[in-house]
């Protein structure tokens, strides 16, 4: 105990005299509410999000939500929709499930060492203190992914009662009917998301996280809408099934066209125009357009390319590693067949002068010409980007970044944590997205923390 004692007086002081490096961090703790957004990446590809989206969209679904967008959204914020630990390796593991193969659910990372088994669990991270507390309370369901999606609907249709910024609602039923009149461009969209902020993240509205998470919040849910295209989530007939890479799913017969090439905008995962992002000068962004093919000849890799226009066939300043020239950004991987999505996937690449970067996009077949010219496709300047670059801006940080998908997570040793919807006792840590890597104050802070471990709120 005398030797316990004598480290951490020592290791107190050592804290004191590197104040000035942690004030910034030091300085919320008690201040802020909720949890702290950090910058971390999923090993999810464009297609297996759009798969998860769909599996969040059932599940919605099957509890009478129409518009799953709104759940996802969430998932988006917390995991970027991951629920396995193979899909974010920096986490914590959490307890195995069958939809990771028997392997482990991503776990919080933030609510101290990985060996204490005390974060949230699964995409929409749900935390009753230890991972047994959480079962306890949530019971199994949340190790799969339609039940971690089912446990999710229970909390919002509550949180919806609940919510100070939702009026005439008081049971389930008017809750999902709330809900459902939720879109993108209408007036329940601030409620809803000045409910998640304040209901599942845990930020009050008098706090200094208020400005920056609600604003994130909502961006989230109407980007993973977007990014999905809306007949996607149209659950009033039969939504259209995740489609693979390149070729998608057979979608049944081809609509009536008497085009040879034709497409149809699908989604695109980065932001529209009407939202420019922000990357670091040389910054490389992963990103896709998808098309469903309503021609009568099907898209060869090669051949069937997103091309530059405005204009067209112009040099792009967004050149990246693996376009196949200045002016090809993407070809299909495989075959699509008329009725199906293709993807084409490729990376941005910033210039290395900061300012502000347009560049449209649109469908060609070498040798054949433009689809805007050929039969039914997007006009010319329809699907285009803004990009702001800036000087000094840390990768990975800019506002909009990821097409506004920066989790709000924060990776290994930062304060805060994985969410812990709606317990009361969210992390109240501090940003890391421009933080220095760990250094020797780290130890210092853990090994204070194991000589006088407190119960977490």
């Amino acid at each position: 105990m005398e030797l316990s004692m004598y480290l951490a007086r020592h290791l107190l002081a050592a804290l004191l005299m590197l104040t000035p490096l942690l004030g910034g961090c030091l300085s919320q703790v008690g201040e802020v509410d909720g949890e702290e957004v950090g910058a971390t990446r999923s090993n999810l590809t464009a297609t297996q999000r759009r798969t998860r989206a769909g599996d969040i969209r059932d599940a919605a679904a099957a509890r009478g939500m129409t518009e799953g967008w709104l759940l996802a959204g969430i998932a988006d914020a917390e995991t970027q929709m991951s629920h396995c630990w193979s899909e974010l390796t920096w986490a914590c593991q959490g307890p195995t499930s069958p939809d990771c193969g028997g392997g482990p659910i991503v776990a919080g990372a933030g609510d101290g060492a990985c060996s204490l088994m005390q974060g949230g669990l699964g995409m929409f991270q749900f935390d009753a203190g230890t991972f047994d507390d959480t079962l306890a309370r949530e019971g199994s369901r949340i190790l799969t992914i339609a039940g971690n999606a089912d446990a999710a609907v229970d909390f919002v249709v509550d949180m919806v009662i609940r919510s100070t910024y939702i009026s005439g609602v008081s049971t389930n039923a008017e809750a999902v009917a709330w809900m459902n009149g939720v879109a993108t461009d209408n007036s329940r969209l601030e409620p809803w998301a000045q409910t998640v902020t304040r209901y599942y993240n845990g930020c009050r509205e008098t706090s200094s996280c208020w400005s920056e998470r609600l604003p994130r919040y909502r961006s989230y849910a109407v980007n993973v809408h977007d990014e999905m295209g809306t007949t996607f989530w149209d659950v009033g007939g039969t939504p259209p099934p995740p489609p693979d890479a390149g070729t998608g799913t057979d979608s049944g017969t081809p609509p009536p066209t008497t085009s040879t090439y034709g497409a149809e905008f699908v989604g695109q995962s980065f932001p529209r125009a009407g939202s420019p992002f922000e990357l670091a000068p040389g910054e490389e962004r992963l990103g896709y357009f998808e098309f469903r093919n309503v021609g009568t000849t099907s898209w060869t890799p090669g051949f069937t390319f997103l091309g530059t226009v405005d204009p067209r066939d112009g040099a792009s300043d967004f050149y990246g590693p693996d376009w196949t020239a200045p002016h090809r950004a993407a070809s299909v991987p495989r075959s699509v067949t008329p009725g199906n999505t293709g993807l084409f996937e490729f990376t941005l690449r910033a210039p290395t002068v900061a300012g502000q970067y347009r560049q449209s996009f649109n469908l060609v077949e070498e040798g054949q010409g433009w689809f805007a010219d050929l039969g039914t496709s997007p006009r010319d300047g329809d699907l285009t980007i803004i990009v702001d670059v800036i000087e000094g801006l840390t990768p990975g940080t800019g506002a909009g970044t990821d097409g506004g998908t920066d989790p709000i997570i924060d990776p290994p040793g930062a304060d805060g944590g994985i969410g812990h919807p709606g317990d009361g006792r969210l992390s109240s840590g501090c940003s890391t997205t421009n933080a220095p890597p760990p250094t020797s104050y780290g130890l210092g802070l853990l090994v204070t923390a194991a000589l006088f471990r407190r119960r977490r709120r």
